[in-house]
């Protein structure tokens, strides 16, 4: 490979650094502007090899620092594990207490959403049997209010054929006047027959006595 030009990796092993870590760094349009492609490989210029090194130099630096302080510090840090397995062993102990308060309550939550549940499915179906009972009562009321139509259409039907059949007091009264008047004019028919009659007798009695007394004389 030229010395001008770098693959991915020679400048990742370089900078102590993965690919993934220059691929992250690096922009789409750097990327364009440092990369080429040769063969099956994508190399970088020399100005990204220097843009991508000034990139990792704070890290580099930190990693250095931190380097250093580890190769200072392996006593201490060997102290410090020694002095504190206790506190790591309470420490996961404590943890375990705490997972296990947590999958306590956690249990205690999901047993609280299962009685909700099952309160809003009886709240429901309570709901249900309101609304059954509220339409029967419904039709009850619809029911009895045309029975009641119905029986007072009949009871006004009723009264209108009394009427027609049942004469009124005037007609009651008209009857009355002219049924003694009738037979007032029956008996006067009667009494003028009967007076005429006698009247005829008379008469005929008289022609005969007339008879007598001329024969007899």
């Amino acid at each position: 490979m030229s010395d001008n030009l770098k693959t991915i990796k020679e400048l990742a092993d370089e900078l102590g650094v993965s690919k993934t870590a220059i691929n992250k760094k690096v922009t789409d349009r750097e990327r364009k502007l440092w990369f080429s492609k040769i063969g099956n490989k994508f190399v970088i210029n020399e100005d990204g090899q220097k843009s991508i090194k000034r990139m990792f130099e704070g890290l580099i630096e930190n990693q250095e620092s931190q380097t250093e302080n580890l190769e200072q510090k392996p006593n201490s840090q060997t102290e410090n594990l020694e002095q504190k397995p206790n506190s790591q062993t309470e420490n996961f102990r404590n943890n375990n207490e705490s997972n296990a308060d947590i999958k306590y309550i956690l249990d205690i939550i999901e047993y609280q959403k299962e009685q909700i549940k099952d309160l809003q499915n009886t709240k429901d179906e309570q709901f249900k049997q309101l609304s059954n009972m509220q339409n029967l009562l419904d039709q009850q009321q619809r029911l009895a209010l045309q029975d009641k139509k119905l029986l007072e259409e009949y009871k006004s039907e009723n009264d209108r054929l009394k009427v027609l059949k049942m004469p009124s007091q005037e007609t009651k009264e008209e009857q009355a006047n002219i049924q003694p008047q009738e037979e007032l004019e029956t008996l006067k028919e009667q009494t003028r027959a009967l007076n005429d009659k006698i009247k005829g007798q008379e008469e005929l009695n008289n022609k005969s006595s007339k008879k007598w007394y001329q024969f007899w004389k």
